[in-house]
């Protein structure tokens, strides 16, 4: 009995990985494609991650370029989200009670956001008519870690290991 337990909280996390990664591909994407092409955001000119790994890699004696960066700031976000999906699959693969798993799905956002902050917005001086701040207030609620918190569960709940 005690086997097959450790067997299905392995299933779980290997689950929870690939959604994680699911999750960390989605997030990536809204990171650097699509969220700074909405209106009020801008991309910074180095992703606040890729310029920790740098700074990591600087510290080892490794001199990166733009493109190197790039490449080690993504391959471990891919990574790191994938760590926290197999957490979290771990975690609610014990069926929480309700409110434990809320408190899971917001540690989970919330580890996103470590990686992934949010976008800068972009500070417009000119008076904006009452679409445009519909708009804005619209797009608000949009956030790199809420992409990441919903794209992994919602992956999760697909690949059977997270079912509500």
């Amino acid at each position: 009995m005690q086997a097959s337990k450790s067997t299905s909280v392995t299933r779980a996390v290997g689950r929870g990985a690939l959604a994680g990664l699911i999750g960390g591909a989605a997030m990536t994407a809204a990171e650097r494609v699509v969220l700074p092409r909405l209106p009020g955001r801008h991309a910074p000119r180095v992703v606040p991650w890729d310029k920790r790994v740098s700074g990591a890699a600087d510290m080892l004696g490794w001199d990166m370029s733009p493109r190197s960066r790039t490449a080690a700031g993504i391959t471990t976000q891919l990574l790191y989200a994938a760590l926290l999906g197999a957490a979290y699959a771990a975690i609610v693969s014990r069926k929480p009670s309700r409110a434990g798993r809320d408190l899971a799905d917001a540690a989970l956002v919330f580890a996103a956001s470590l990686i992934a902050p949010e976008l800068p917005r972009s500070r417009s001086r000119r008076r904006r008519g009452r679409l445009a701040k519909v708009r804005q207030k619209a797009l608000e609620p949009i956030t790199v870690s809420k992409v990441f918190g919903r794209a992994t569960t919602l992956a999760l709940r697909a690949l059977g290991a997270g079912g509500r």
